[in-house]
């Protein structure tokens, strides 16, 4: 994987284009291109049929085709839900670790019946079409709307059953190494259910896996798509590079997620080696740094959470005339996908009232029973520096940013330049001088927007200021030196709001899926007077996106209680090997 890097380190020296997208020019290039392997995606979903009101859930894993273990190579993936009419209703981004990644979309009362397709992918499976991308059939039925045009019988058929039986018949392939094991098969309601997958195979048995425990189907829908099928169907994946010299590629996110963007002049024509800013603002803010190529074009990695939803791109050396733009990633195109013919008929209506109204019961007491969020690592915008800071409320105030500098904070002054404007100036501690910086002034930023120009926030109103904080240390931002950091924070966090600025680039950033914790319900004797009064209709007893089997797990117990619903439930555990061998298990219990 160590050549992998290299790979990708060459040609992101070299990265250009106004599509986002590098140009391989000699047979050099191609070849070392050819070395990093391209890969594909399964994903494990709890169902295939929804209703809205309910969620999709989804374990993520990212496959090297050469190898067919779990990828290093990409560190986001991405999920679209396709209609008939090939647009995409929602699209998320998944941050990978490791070729893992989870998450879940609430199906909303806005999505008309019909079938759809679940799509997943990687920037660098862009290189391949469309039948390399996971693709799963997926059915919404919603009741609430009276339009049921998508799903009546074109046919003069009740089903398409050839379909449904073939796929059932493929979709029940499993593997004996890892079995399902619960203390008895039948359970009563609002019963514990301890859960163990025993592994019988020891090293060969070791791998990551989800599982999922959920009520069956009682309509003839195919089933959503299990890890051996998966193995099987996309066994003969490209496993290089299809593309020849002067071909354009997706470069891979190996070191985060990729963001393009271009400067050029007045007259449309590339500005070469300006250095751009791109920030992502607010308390936890991420700088980077680019210099632009021949085609004015720059490229930058974000390879740390953000919770801001918001990307900024902005030159260094100002020209009232060169205009900075964020280049969005080219939406894929869907017009080839087949979709499954799946009807209603009258000997249904049972079965959907019955499951509308259990979801809308559920909805109703949804407080009580959250997922919670996994809070990411703190994210420290100073990389281990130690900030001055001064709180401008513990203070006597003073109406101006100019005039706060000289009264309140110590270690930091404003310089007049030969043509006329100012620019901050830090004092380095003494122990750490380096003279190589001591005629570079600091790396100012307000709400974490970088302030090119000094002279402009001279005159902002220190009364909306909260605090200052001021790094001393010397620091490096691309082929930029500072000595030093001053950071402005406003009370509001609002200073990108209260600026024009026709030379910065402002994108929207559609946030990567949450790491959760899924609710688990449960009725031990702590709980049973919180949940007594409360109705439990959950369809999904248990789902866990993440489970790891090594030596040191073989015997885990995984516990989830029983709902008010009786039936037969599904117990599905899918996953690989660390050695890339797909498994699927299932076990059925029932609860009376």
């Amino acid at each position: 994987m160590r050549n992998s890097i290299i790979v990708l380190c060459f040609f992101l020296t070299q990265f250009g284009g106004i599509h986002a997208q590098y140009v391989i020019e000699d047979s050099a290039e191609l070849e070392t291109l050819k070395k990093l392997p391209l890969e594909k995606i399964y994903l494990h979903s709890n169902t295939s049929l929804f209703f809205p009101g309910e969620y999709l859930y989804y374990s993520m894993n990212c496959i090297n085709t050469m190898t067919n273990r779990l990828s290093t190579i990409s560190r986001v993936g991405y999920v679209e839900l396709i209609d008939e009419n090939h647009r995409s209703l929602f699209k998320q981004k998944v941050l990978l670790v490791g070729g893992k990644g989870q998450g879940d979309f609430f199906i909303p009362v806005t999505f008309p019946s019909g079938n759809y397709k679940l799509i997943a992918y990687t920037h660098w499976m862009r290189n391949v079409d469309l039948s390399q991308f996971y693709q799963d059939d997926i059915v919404i039925i919603n009741p609430y709307q009276i339009d049921q045009e998508n799903l009546r019988n074109k046919k003069e058929e009740t089903i398409n059953l050839d379909v449904v039986q073939v796929n059932n018949t493929e979709f029940q392939l499993e593997d004996k190494s890892i079995q399902l094991q619960t203390e008895k098969n039948v359970f009563g309601k609002r019963e514990k259910v301890s859960l163990v997958p025993r592994n019988y195979k020891g090293p060969l048995g070791y791998g990551n896996y989800s599982i999922s425990v959920r009520l069956k189907n009682n309509l003839d829908v195919k089933p959503a798509m299990n890890a051996t099928f998966f193995g099987d169907k996309y066994l003969n994946s490209t496993k290089i590079l299809p593309k020849n010299i002067n071909d354009s590629i997706y470069l891979p996110e190996q070191r985060g997620e990729l963001f393009y963007g271009r400067v050029l002049d007045k007259e449309d024509n590339p500005v070469v080696n300006e250095t751009v800013i791109i920030s992502i603002p607010g308390e936890d803010f991420q700088l980077k740094s680019a210099i632009t190529d021949k085609s004015g074009s720059f490229y930058t990695y974000v390879n740390k959470p953000y919770t801001a939803a918001t990307i900024i791109a902005q030159a260094i050396d100002k020209d009232a005339n060169n205009m900075v733009t964020l280049i969005d990633k080219p939406e894929m195109e869907f017009e080839t996908l087949q979709f499954n013919d799946f009807t209603l008929n009258s000997k249904m209506e049972k079965a959907i009232l019955e499951r509308s109204v259990y979801n809308q019961v559920e909805n109703g007491f949804y407080s009580a029973k959250p997922d919670s969020i996994l809070t990411n690592a703190t994210i420290d915008p100073f990389d281990g520096g130690s900030p001055e800071i001064i709180k401008l409320d513990e203070f006597t105030r003073f109406p101006t940013i100019r005039e706060t500098l000289v009264e309140l904070v110590p270690n930091v002054w404003v310089k007049r330049l030969d043509n006329g404007n100012y620019t901050f100036w830090v004092r380095e501690k003494l122990e750490k001088y380096e003279i190589e910086f001591e005629s570079d002034p600091p790396l100012v930023l307000v709400d974490g927007v970088f302030v090119p120009d000094h002279t402009s926030i001279l005159d902002f109103n220190a009364r909306l200021v909260d605090r200052i904080s001021i790094l001393r240390d010397p620091l490096v931002l691309g082929d930029k030196k500072y000595l030093g950091m001053v950071v402005i924070e406003t009370i509001e966090g609002d200073y990108l709001n209260r600026i024009v600025d026709h030379n910065m680039a402002i994108n929207d950033l559609e946030m990567p899926t949450s790491l959760k914790n899924y609710f688990n319900q449960s009725y031990a004797a702590d709980n049973v007077d919180k949940f007594k009064n409360i109705p439990d209709f959950r369809s999904q007893l248990y789902w866990n996106p993440t489970i790891l089997i090594d030596q040191n797990s073989n015997e885990k117990n995984y516990e989830f209680y029983t709902s008010d619903i009786s039936g037969e439930y599904e117990i599905v555990l899918e996953g690989f090997t660390t050695y890339g061998k797909p498994i699927t298990v299932k076990k059925t219990i029932t609860i009376e």
